[in-house]
C-alpha cells in the first residue's frame, strides 16, 4: 500500500498532524499513519469499531498488521455542525454531548471533538463520526506537553 501512496495512486483527500488519508476509489478511504502518534490512533479506531454497536462511527473494512494503514468507509463531508445537530435534534453541542455521552465515556473519547464538524462525515444522509482515534489515553501518552493540539492541516475530505 506504501508503494501506490507514494506513487499517487489514491487521490489525497487530507491530513492532520499524525495521518493522512487517501480515496481508495471504491468507497473506502485509508489512513495512513505518519509516526507513532497515527499508529496509536489508528490502532485506537479499530479497537473501537470492534467493539461499537451504535452505528455511529464509521466502519472500519481493514487494518494493516503494524496499524499502520487503516481503511475505512468513505463519508460524504460536513461542511457545519448544525448538520449534525439537525439530525441528532439538539440545538447545540451542550446538547449533543448529552445526547452522546454515552460512548465517549465507554470509549474515553474527548467529547469536544463530537463538536467539530471535520470529525464527521455522512453516509446515506446520517451522520457519523469518521475521526475517532483521539482518546484520553493518546493525548495523554503522545500529545500533552509537546506543544501540539489535534487540529487538521487540511480540510480531510472522507
Amino acid at each position: 500500500m506504501a508503494s501506490q501512496i507514494d506513487r499517487g495512486t489514491y487521490a489525497h483527500l487530507g491530513e492532520g498532524s499524525s495521518r493522512a488519508v487517501y480515496d481508495l476509489g471504491n468507497g473506502k478511504v485509508v489512513k495512513a499513519a505518519k509516526n507513532s502518534r497515527g499508529i496509536a490512533q489508528n490502532n485506537v479506531e479499530f479497537q473501537i469499531a470492534l467493539d461499537d454497536k451504535s452505528g455511529l462511527f464509521a466502519k472500519v473494512r481493514g487494518i494493516s498488521e503494524d496499524f499502520r494503514y487503516l481503511i475505512m468507509d468513505k463519508a460524504s463531508v460536513i461542511e457545519d455542525i448544525s448538520y449534525v445537530w439537525d439530525y441528532y435534534n439538539v440545538r447545540g453541542n451542550r446538547e449533543l454531548f448529552q445526547k452522546l455521552g454515552g460512548v465517549s465515556s465507554k470509549y474515553n473519547l474527548l467529547v469536544r471533538d463530537f463538536g467539530r464538524a471535520v470529525n464527521w462525515g455522512q453516509i446515506d444522509g446520517k451522520p457519523i463520526i469518521i475521526d475517532y482515534g483521539f482518546t484520553r489515553q493518546v493525548q495523554k501518552r503522545y500529545y500533552r506537553g509537546r506543544g501540539m493540539s489535534k487540529r487538521p492541516t487540511r480540510r480531510i475530505q472522507h
